[in-house]
């Protein structure tokens, strides 16, 4: 049984170019599907079984005696067949060569039936809130907390088993507010016509700009302060009696009323942008105040890890809030829906009583890098391109062997925020790494293309060291 699901999204995203063949790899072994479509974007999500091979250590019988030319260990190469989610976007442009592919590959497989539903239902809402379920638990590193004007700007959270309760506001052409209080207690509380959708349509009139990641460019190169009315435009300064700071925008787009001027297409871009997260970013806190909600996550393909976009709704629940509501993202924002259709479509196979590992290898990270940006500066409108997840062998539960799992504090070290001690390691994996391409590239003597490869990891490498040593996460 495949399940389609219909939500509302609303990014025209470019990201996606790989051929079919490519980005529908394993397909054939597919054995369940779902579908999220959104207003411009296609959330694919499926359940494959990959064959590999993989290198184990043959165990001795240490109580029996030796001969002298026995081994020390042995390494034999096993056949292992794995189970794999894949949760793939892709522009709607592309749907009917998605859905013939998918047709041509449903052939004698076990997938008969695909049920679809239209998009912003009510029903999309506990599909969010159980895909986000699954990556809060899943994903090491899959919430975390932006702060413009710290030493890093990303503070990742750990996976907890207590994530409960939570507000989930997702964001697609429309915002619905979702209260997650377990693994399937799940209640739409609220919600607002005003989001991506509305951000996309006002910018396309405003700008003439019809692509959703160009108006993101522009707002990032823009000055509200232009077009905005400020608290200091009124009353020459702060208002104190009131606790209102002079920077503060009194007037979304007052100045554009008086000004005789016309006003670029940049700074209109940011003001707008301004306005709808700081619209977000007070429905939400006010949702989280009147539930007794201390959390509040976002998804859907809004905000894209767009610094602007991340700040403005983290001090729009700091200010209406003063602390006491925390903001959280999500690196996989766009797939909550996706993942969450998925599992409802697969609930005959048990996935929950699995723990699951991201696949890095084929699974994007918090941006793509964009050509057209420095190379040592991640892409601020850069999007989720794929999402892939490996069955683990065995449940993961956290910290069996512990007493007391509540009150430990591990003794790690964090290099986002240790400065000198990510120099150091950064220097150590450069110094390494020449040696580490030779032997690779003697690890493969015969095939003739095993320098060439070698090359282009070592610079790929190279170039992700640099990246991490100017901007890391």
């Amino acid at each position: 049984m495949a399940e389609c699901v219909g939500g509302s999204s609303h990014t025209m995203d470019k990201s996606i170019t790989l051929p079919p063949d490519q980005i529908f790899r394993n397909l054939e072994n597919a054995k369940r599907f779902a579908i999220d479509i959104g207003g411009s974007l296609t959330k694919l999500a499926y359940y494959s079984t990959v064959q590999h091979k993989v290198a184990k250590v043959r165990s001795f019988d240490h109580t029996a005696k030796e001969a002298p030319s026995d081994k020390l260990y042995e390494i034999s190469m096993q056949e292992e067949v794995t189970a794999r989610l894949h949760f793939i976007k892709f522009e709607n442009a592309y749907i009917e060569t998605c859905l013939d592919f998918i047709k041509d590959h449903l052939v004698n497989t076990e997938t008969k039936v695909i049920k679809a539903t239209g998009g912003g239902l009510i029903v999309c809402c506990p599909l969010h809130g159980r895909g986000c379920n699954f990556v809060l638990k899943n994903i090491p590193h899959e919430a975390f907390v932006y702060a413009r004007h710290a030493d890093s700007e990303f503070r990742f959270q750990t996976t907890n088993p207590d994530i409960f309760p939570y507000l989930l506001v997702n964001i697609g052409s429309g915002v619905s507010i979702v209260k997650v209080e377990s693994e399937d207690k799940f209640e739409r509380i609220g919600g607002s016509s005003i989001g991506g959708g509305t951000f996309w349509g006002l910018g396309a009139l405003l700008t003439k700009t019809k692509r959703f990641d160009e108006l993101l460019q522009l707002a990032s190169k823009g000055q509200h302060t232009n077009v905005d009315m400020l608290v200091k435009d009124i009353y020459g300064g702060s208002y104190g009696c009131l606790g209102l700071t002079g920077d503060l925008i009194a007037s979304s787009f007052g100045k554009s009323a008086t000004a005789d001027t016309d006003f670029c297409k940049e700074d209109m871009a940011k003001s707008l942008l301004h306005m709808i997260s700081n619209d977000i970013g007070q429905l939400a806190c006010l949702y989280a105040k009147l539930h007794g909600l201390s959390r509040v996550y976002f998804g859907g393909f809004f905000i894209r890890g767009h610094p602007v976009t991340m700040h403005t709704i983290t001090y729009s629940i700091n200010f209406f809030t003063k602390g006491e509501v925390q903001a959280l993202f999500l690196r996989h924002e766009g797939y909550l829906g996706a993942i969450g259709a998925f599992l409802k479509g697969a609930e005959e196979d048990n996935p929950n009583q699995y723990s699951w590992g991201e696949n890095y290898a084929g699974s994007s990270g918090l941006m793509s890098v964009s050509p057209e940006m420095n190379p040592l500066q991640r892409a601020r409108s850069g999007t989720f391109d794929m999402l892939e997840m490996d069955r683990l062998e065995r449940q993961l539960v956290n910290l069996p062997l512990l007493q007391d799992p509540s009150s430990y504090i591990p003794d790690t070290m964090d290099l986002t925020e240790d400065a000198p001690a990510r120099e150091y390691w950064l220097y150590c994996f450069e110094e390494a790494l020449d040696g580490v391409v030779k032997r690779a590239v003697a690890s493969q003597p015969d095939p003739q293309e095993a320098a060439t490869r070698a090359e282009k990891f070592c610079q790929k490498y190279r170039h992700k060291l640099q990246t991490l040593r100017h901007q890391p996460l």
